[in-house]
C-alpha cells in the first residue's frame, strides 16, 4: 500500500495545482474521436454501472449488521466499477484530530493499525482530501509536479495512480475512501473519480449508522460487565450474608452438640474461603493455656500431638493470640519468622497460613486459622478481611454458646421476668396509646382553649361544601369572629389575663352554640363556629345576636373588669363556594365591615364586601406609588400662646394631593398606611419637608422662634435607628434640633418599653422635644410620666369639645393641666373652636392651643401668609 505525503501543504495552493493539473488533462486533445453514438452508449454504460452499485450499496445499507462485514463489501462494489485491487477507507475523528484505517487491501504495503494522530500524516493525499473537502486524484504527472515543487514526499512503495473521496455527513468529513495502482495497465480517469465520488455518497449513510450501531452495542456490552460485576458482588455479598445467618441460627439450636456446631461452622467458611485445613482453639488466660476444640488437618503428620492443649508457645496461633491481631503468613513469611526466632520451624509442606483471633466484646477468646499445603490455594489480603469479619459472627456464636448452660438453669427465672416484664409493657402499650390520643387531640385541637384548630375547622368546611353540592337542602353557615379591644386587655393586664380571657370565651360560645355546631380558634382573638343543618337564616342571626349580647358583658379577670366586645362576619352557603379558604375570605371579610361599622355587631357578607377589599388594594398600591413619588405634603397648623395668641410654632399634618385619585382625605388613608406600615415612610417624609420649610421660613421671613411639631406612628419607636434618621434629616434640612418637635401616642409607650425609652433619650439629647398626644385616652396607668423624658402634654380634642356642656370634661382638663405643672410639662389644648373654648383653657392656666378657632391647617404658601399676618 503506498502512502503519499506533503509537509505543510496549504489547501488552497494545493488545490490551484489539481485544478492547473486537471485542466490540462482535460484541454489536451483524445487520440481517439468517438461517434456520437458511442459517446451514448458509454453514457448508458456509465448510468447502468452507477445504478447497479447504488443498488448493491443500498442492498448493503439494509443487510449488512457489522461494519467489519460491510467494508469488504463496499470493496467488492467499487471492484464492479473499476479496478480496486488496492483499497482503503480511512475513519476521521475531528475532535481528536486522529485517522484510523478501518479497512486496507494492498500489494505493496502493511498498514498500521488503531487511532493514528494525523499529525503523523500531514499533508498527505489522504490528509489533503481530509482538508479540502474534495475528491482528488493524483497522476503521475502531478505527482511529480509537487514533487518537484517539494510539496510531495513518498512514503512506502510508489505507485502509479493514486484515487481519493471524501466520505461527508452533515457537511463534515467522517473518513476518506481511496483506491490506487501500481501499474502503467491499471490508469484511473476522470470518470472514475466521479463513479467513485457517486458511490462514497451512499456509503455513507450506512456507514454511520454501523458506526453508532457499534458505538451503541460498545456501550450496551460494557453496561453488560458492569451490570455482570454488579451482580456477582451482590451474589458475594448475598452468600455472605446467608453464611452469618446460618451461624446465627446455630447458635440458637441448642439441641446441636458443641463438635456438631464446630464442624458447620467449619462448612458454612469453606463456602466462603477454601477451608480444607481449619481448626479453631480457645485461649484461657487464667491458665495461659491454648485448646484446640476442632482440628481436620490433612498435611500433620502428627497432628494428635501437633494440636494438643498447651501452654503457649512459639507456634504460629500464639502470633494471633499476643497480637490480637489477623496473621497472614506465606511460606517466605513462615521461614523468616523461624530465622528470627519467633516461631517454630515450619514444615516443608506448609504453604499459607492466616489466622484471625475470636474477640467478643474486647475478651480474646481464642483463633480460628485456615491453613493450606497447597501451593495452588494462597491466601491473600481479601480473605483475610473476610474471615476477620466472619471471625466475629463465630466470636459471638461461641460466646452465645459457652452462655446456653447458665440461659437453660435461669430459663424459669427468665420466664417470670418475662412475664413482669410483659405486664410493664401491657401497661406501656396503654400510656401510650393515651399518648398518641392525646397528641392526635393536640394536632388537632388548639392547646389553649381545648377547641378544634383551623386544620379541622377546613376539613369540616369542606365536607360541608361537599355535602351541599350533592344536597342543597343541606345548608350552612359561617360566623367569623374577632374580640374587640383584646389587644387593650394584654397590654395593659398582660398576656396571662388575655389567655384566661379567651378560655372564658370559648367555653360560654361552646354553650352557646348547638351540639351539632362546631366553634374553632383560628389563632389570637379569632374564633369562627360552623352551623350546620341551618333550616333557616334566621337562627345564625340568633346565635350571632346571643354571642353579641354575652360579650358586652364585662368579665372579671385577676379581680378587674374588663370590657370587650366582638365584630361578627356571617357567611350563609352558596353554590358558587368550592373550597373552605375563599368561604373564610369573605367570611372574614363581612367581619372587617362589622368592625368597620362600629364594632359590637354582626354582617353578612355580600359581593360590595369584597369589592371594598379590593378597593383597599388598590389604595394600598397607589400609597405605595405616591410614596414614591413624594406626593404626601405637610400642612400646617398654627400653635399659639392662649394669654396674647402669639405664634409659637405649628403642627405638620400630611395631606395627599393625588395624580390619580385628586385630594385624599386623611380620613380616608391614614387608616390603611397605618394597618400596612406604610405610615412610616409617610412621617419621615413629612418630616423631611415640614423641616425643610421651616427652614425656608426662619431665611425668609427671619422667625428664627417658631418650631415645627411633627406626628410619628407608634412603631417608629420601636425602630432603633429612629435618632439616626431625625438626626440625618436635620443635617440635610439644616434645622437646629431645638426647633423641632415630635409627637407620639400613650400607646408607643405600652410596647417594646426599653427601646423607645432608649430612642426618647436620644432624641432628648440630640435636642429635639417630645409631645405625648391626645393625652387622656389612653388606657394605662400615669406612671409612665414619670419614667419617660416627656415635655409636652397635649390635651386631646375629645375632651374640649362641648367642653361648656359636660362638667366632667372640665375636671378631666383641669386635671391634666394640674398633672402637667407638677411634672413640670407643659399643656397644649387641641381642637379649641371658639372663643370660649380658648378663653376657659386659659382660665385653668393651659399655656398653649390649637384649632379651628385661630386656624384650620394651611398649606405652606397659605401659612406663609398666615405668618406675615401676624407678624403685622
Amino acid at each position: 500500500m503506498t502512502k503519499k505525503h506533503t509537509d505543510s501543504v496549504e489547501v488552497s495552493e494545493s488545490s490551484k495545482v489539481l485544478a492547473q493539473d486537471l485542466q490540462a488533462n482535460t484541454d489536451a486533445p483524445t487520440s481517439l474521436q468517438l461517434t456520437p453514438l458511442q459517446l451514448l452508449q458509454d453514457q448508458h454504460q456509465n448510468l447502468q454501472m452507477r445504478y447497479t452499485a447504488l443498488f448493491h450499496l443500498n442492498q448493503l445499507s439494509q443487510e449488512c449488521d457489522e461494519l467489519e462485514n460491510f467494508y469488504p463489501q463496499v470493496h467488492r462494489t467499487i471492484a464492479s466499477l473499476m479496478t480496486a485491487k488496492n483499497f482503503f477507507i480511512v475513519s476521521y475523528d475531528q475532535t481528536f484530530a486522529t485517522m484510523e484505517f478501518v479497512y486496507c487491501v494492498d500489494e505493496k504495503d502493511d498498514w498500521p493499525k488503531g487511532a493514528i494522530d494525523c499529525e503523523k500524516f500531514s499533508g498527505s493525499f489522504t490528509n489533503l482530501v481530509i482538508e479540502s473537502m474534495q475528491p482528488l486524484l493524483v497522476t503521475p504527472a502531478l505527482e511529480k509536479k509537487l514533487q518537484d515543487n517539494g510539496k510531495v514526499k513518498v512514503y512506502g512503495t510508489t505507485g502509479t495512480d493514486w484515487l481519493g473521496v471524501p466520505l461527508l455527513h452533515d457537511g463534515l468529513v467522517i473518513g476518506v475512501m481511496v483506491v490506487q495502482s501500481y501499474s502503467e495497465r491499471v490508469r484511473y480517469t476522470e470518470q472514475d473519480l466521479s463513479m467513485l465520488t457517486f458511490a462514497a455518497q451512499h456509503v455513507v449513510g450506512a456507514m454511520t449508522r454501523l458506526q453508532d450501531k457499534e458505538q451503541l452495542t460498545s456501550a450496551v456490552n460494557a453496561r453488560t460487565r458492569e451490570l455482570m460485576a454488579q451482580i456477582r458482588e451482590r451474589e458475594k455479598s448475598e452468600l455472605l450474608q446467608e453464611s452469618l445467618y446460618r451461624i446465627s441460627e446455630l447458635t440458637s439450636d441448642a439441641s446441636i452438640d458443641i463438635n456438631d456446631f464446630y464442624a458447620k461452622v467449619h462448612n458454612i467458611i469453606g463456602q466462603l474461603i477454601n477451608a480444607t485445613n481449619f481448626f479453631i482453639a480457645k485461649y484461657y488466660q487464667e491458665s495461659d493455656m491454648i485448646e484446640y476444640v476442632y482440628v481436620v488437618d490433612e498435611g500433620s503428620s502428627d497432628s494428635k500431638n501437633f494440636f494438643q492443649t498447651r501452654k503457649l508457645s512459639n507456634h504460629h496461633s500464639e502470633l494471633v493470640i499476643r497480637q490480637q491481631k489477623t496473621v497472614l503468613l506465606t511460606q517466605e513469611d513462615m521461614k523468616a519468622l523461624f530465622e528470627s526466632g519467633q516461631t517454630r520451624e515450619p514444615t516443608s509442606g506448609e504453604h499459607s497460613w492466616l489466622g484471625v483471633p475470636l474477640l467478643y466484646a474486647g475478651q480474646l477468646l481464642g483463633v480460628m486459622v485456615l491453613q493450606s499445603y497447597d501451593t495452588d490455594t494462597t491466601y491473600t489480603q481479601q480473605d483475610a478481611e473476610l474471615l476477620n469479619f466472619v471471625s466475629t459472627h463465630v466470636s459471638s456464636a461461641i460466646k452465645r454458646r459457652e452462655a446456653l448452660d447458665i440461659e437453660r438453669q435461669s430459663h424459669e427465672l427468665l420466664e417470670q421476668q418475662v412475664k413482669l416484664r410483659t405486664l410493664a409493657l401491657e401497661e406501656e402499650i396503654v400510656q401510650r396509646k393515651q399518648a398518641e390520643k392525646k397528641l392526635k387531640h393536640t394536632a388537632s385541637h388548639d392547646s389553649l382553649t381545648g377547641l378544634p384548630n383551623r386544620a379541622v375547622f377546613i376539613d369540616l368546611l369542606n365536607h360541608a361544601i361537599a355535602c351541599n353540592k350533592r344536597k342543597p337542602e343541606l345548608a350552612f353557615a359561617i360566623l367569623f369572629l374577632d374580640l374587640d379591644r383584646f389587644k387593650v386587655v394584654n397590654d395593659s393586664l398582660g398576656h396571662h389575663a388575655g389567655d384566661v380571657l379567651l378560655k372564658l370565651i370559648a367555653r360560654e360560645l361552646s354553650a352557646i352554640v348547638r351540639d351539632k355546631d362546631t366553634v374553632a380558634r383560628l389563632g389570637g382573638d379569632e374564633f369562627v363556629i360552623l352551623i350546620e343543618d341551618l333550616k333557616s337564616n334566621n337562627k345564625a342571626f340568633e346565635i350571632a345576636q346571643r354571642i353579641t349580647e354575652f360579650l358586652e358583658q364585662p368579665f372579671t379577670i385577676e379581680n378587674q373588669l374588663v370590657f370587650t366586645g366582638t365584630s361578627i362576619g356571617i357567611l350563609f352557603s352558596d353554590e358558587r363556594y368550592d373550597n373552605a379558604d375563599t368561604m373564610l375570605r369573605d367570611a372574614d371579610t363581612a367581619m372587617y365591615h362589622a368592625k368597620d361599622c362600629g364594632k359590637g355587631r354582626y354582617e353578612v357578607f355580600d359581593a360590595s364586601m369584597h369589592q371594598k377589599v379590593q378597593n383597599a388594594l388598590t389604595l394600598e398600591a397607589d400609597i405605595r406609588e405616591a410614596i414614591e413619588w413624594q406626593e404626601f405634603e405637610p400642612y400646617f397648623q398654627p400653635i399659639l400662646k392662649l394669654d396674647n395668641e402669639e405664634l409659637q410654632g405649628f403642627e405638620a399634618l400630611a395631606r395627599w394631593q393625588s395624580t390619580k385619585r385628586g385630594f385624599v382625605y386623611p380620613d380616608d388613608f391614614i387608616p390603611l398606611a397605618e394597618e400596612t406600615h406604610l405610615i412610616q415612610a409617610i412621617d419621615l417624609q413629612i418630616l423631611q419637608k415640614s423641616c425643610q420649610q421651616l427652614r425656608v421660613w426662619q431665611k425668609k421671613l427671619l422667625r428664627d422662634d417658631l418650631y415645627v411639631s411633627c406626628n410619628l406612628f407608634c412603631k417608629q419607636f420601636f425602630r432603633p435607628t429612629l435618632p439616626d434618621d431625625i438626626a440625618k434629616i436635620l443635617m440635610q434640612t439644616e434645622l437646629k434640633p431645638e426647633h423641632l418637635r415630635v409627637e407620639l401616642t400613650e400607646r408607643a409607650l405600652l410596647e417594646n418599653t426599653d427601646i423607645v425609652l432608649a430612642n426618647m433619650k436620644a432624641l432628648k439629647l440630640l435636642g429635639v422635644k417630645i409631645l405625648l398626644d391626645d393625652f387622656g385616652t389612653g388606657y394605662s396607668s400615669l406612671s409612665y410620666l414619670h419614667r419617660f423624658p416627656i415635655d409636652v402634654l397635649k390635651i386631646d380634642r375629645s375632651f374640649i369639645s362641648n367642653v361648656n356642656e359636660h362638667k366632667s370634661n372640665k375636671a378631666i382638663i383641669k386635671t391634666i393641666i394640674d398633672l402637667a405643672t407638677n411634672l413640670r410639662m407643659v399643656t397644649v389644648g387641641e381642637g379649641i373652636e371658639n372663643l370660649a373654648d380658648a378663653q376657659l383653657l386659659q382660665q385653668m392656666d393651659c399655656l398653649y392651643g390649637q384649632g379651628f378657632y385661630f386656624s384650620k391647617p394651611l398649606p405652606a404658601t397659605e401659612m406663609e401668609q398666615y405668618i406675615v399676618d401676624k407678624c403685622v
